[in-house]
């Protein structure tokens, strides 16, 4: 007899899940084969979609590399309870958990302009100078309502390369 489990999924300050924040749109749409992706292209250079892997949603943002003309993850984000980071940090942990794994980290808590999905005011954010990422939660009554990697040095230094 077969069953399937699915275990939660690991984020860190390269990983997201199933999603590395050095993939290209076409590695991403590689995870699905058998889904068509659709794009919001409001925005033709940071064009966005949403895809589900083992049983999560992920909201994926890309940016027009401008060295090799293609598009690379730039952020990636879920509200999905079965991520959690390596510390076990997940959606519904408290602000009060992120202080205590993470106080020794770079990080920074601010105030943000209302996020329309899940109308949080506040993120918790670790700085990896390293990967050039930033691994961000999305509080609301310091609660985690959303988990968001950003991929801060290929979009930033891609610029660079402008004429």
């Amino acid at each position: 007899m077969f069953t399937s489990a699915v275990f939660a999924q690991k984020v860190t300050t390269s990983k997201f899940g199933d999603i590395s924040y050095k993939m290209t749109q076409m590695q991403v749409a590689t995870l699905t084969p058998d889904k068509l992706a659709v794009y919001d292209v409001n925005n033709p250079e940071m064009p966005e979609h949403e895809i589900e892997i083992n049983e999560i949603k992920y909201h994926i943002s890309y940016y027009k590399n401008l060295v090799d003309k293609r598009f690379d993850v730039y952020e990636v984000s879920s509200t999905s309870s079965k991520l959690s980071t390596l510390s076990g940090i997940k959606i519904g942990s408290s602000l009060d958990d992120l202080w205590k794994v993470y106080k020794k980290y770079d990080i920074s808590v601010q105030d943000i302009l209302e996020d329309n999905e899940t109308k949080s005011v506040r993120t918790f954010t670790i700085n990896d100078l390293d990967n050039g990422c930033t691994l961000n939660f999305y509080l609301k009554n310091n609660k985690i309502v959303k988990m968001a990697l950003v991929n801060e040095s290929g979009f930033l230094n891609n610029y660079i390369y402008e004429n």
